[in-house]
């Protein structure tokens, strides 16, 4: 244990030393009246660092406090915002339960509660952030953990009719070019809102797809990377769009001026009005569609969405429209009608 030593002042301080969580050496005084006090005061603070520092006497909520500081360098702004929303919002029955004590039935309990009102997809990303930070710490009370099972659903589509409707209803409006990037490119809304004038080859006649824009834990736009590695890519632009871009800005200016959340508000307004019940980013889900319905292999078709492998476009994009859908029935209906027909007399 340190020993305290007489300031000028008369009373005695004592240092503690110890090292933090990020293996950094630091240093705390106490100051008090006599040299006996001085020196219990950091022998507490030592031992209750201590004590903190076993796994088990760690609060869920400091396990995830710890990380999210740990790797707020290193995460996009938004997966840095979810998983700080995440830390706050879910599970909160058991957030400042110690760890020593965290049992599966707490668990469960705290899965049940957090559950209701809510979807399956959010409960489930709550799961896996704490049990991923639970199981590092070799912590295993959230393993097999009942989760709501998520009902399948098809992924809705606008039809070109329908598109072509909402188009031409909103043309003349900032909301159309907003639109078209989706729509004629399949870009996500992050991308779109992220492109600058520099980013157009107006000779190739393409654009490059090379940042996004999202929101930061303070509900701040700001540039990071594209969504993976393959999101980065160059797309080439078709007539209609080049049409809808006008005038060329500034290089450095976002050829999408508005705020986004000015843009979001009035996407969502204008569907309602206009009865086009479909999400923004079903905008993406129509593109991927009429690529696929277009004869565009997989491969082709992955690289313009800026997926990285073809497993999502496989699970989410390869389904038809009910036009096409029923041209592939009568091609069939044909093809087992002359084939298979057995004459009789």
């Amino acid at each position: 244990m340190a020993t305290a030593k007489k300031l000028p002042s008369g009373k005695y301080r004592c240092r503690a030393s110890y090292t933090d969580e990020f293996g950094n050496y630091k240093t705390k005084s106490f100051t008090s009246a006599t040299k006996k006090e001085a020196e219990n005061l950091a022998s507490n603070f030592i031992m209750e660092r201590e004590h903190k520092a076993k796994p088990e006497n760690k609060t869920l909520g400091e396990l995830a406090d710890a990380f999210l500081e740990s790797k707020s360098e290193v995460l996009s702004p938004s997966t840095l915002r979810g998983y700080k929303s995440i830390r706050n919002n879910a599970f909160k029955s058991i957030i400042d339960v110690r760890l020593g004590i965290l049992t599966k039935e707490l668990y469960q309990k705290a899965v049940n509660e957090y559950a209701k009102g809510r979807s399956p997809k959010t409960v489930l990303s709550a799961h896996v952030f704490f049990n991923t930070l639970l199981k590092e710490n070799d912590i295993f009370v959230g393993e097999k953990a009942t989760l709501p099972r998520k009902a399948k659903k098809e992924t809705e589509i606008p039809t070109t009719v329908e598109v072509q409707s909402f188009l031409k209803a909103i043309y003349g409006t900032r909301l159309y070019l907003y639109c078209l990037f989706s729509v004629c490119l399949g870009l996500r809304k992050s991308e779109t809102i992220a492109l600058q004038w520099k980013d157009i080859d107006w000779e190739k006649q393409s654009v490059s797809i090379n940042k996004a824009r999202v929101r930061d834990s303070f509900g701040d736009y700001v540039e990071k990377q594209t969504k993976t590695f393959d999101g980065t890519r160059t797309l080439h632009l078709p007539p209609v769009l080049i049409s809808a871009l006008g005038e060329a800005g500034d290089p450095d200016e976002y050829i999408i001026s508005d705020s986004p959340k000015a843009l979001e508000s009035l996407y969502q307004r204008e569907k309602t009005r206009l009865g086009f019940d479909y999400k923004f980013h079903a905008l993406r889900h129509y593109y991927a569609s009429v690529v696929l319905i277009n004869g565009v292999p997989n491969r082709y078709a992955r690289e313009r969405m800026g997926h990285a492998t073809e497993d999502m476009l496989i699970k989410v994009y390869q389904h038809t429209m009910d036009s096409k859908q029923k041209e592939y029935d009568a091609v069939l209906d044909d093809f087992f009608t002359e084939t298979l027909t057995i004459e009789t007399e």
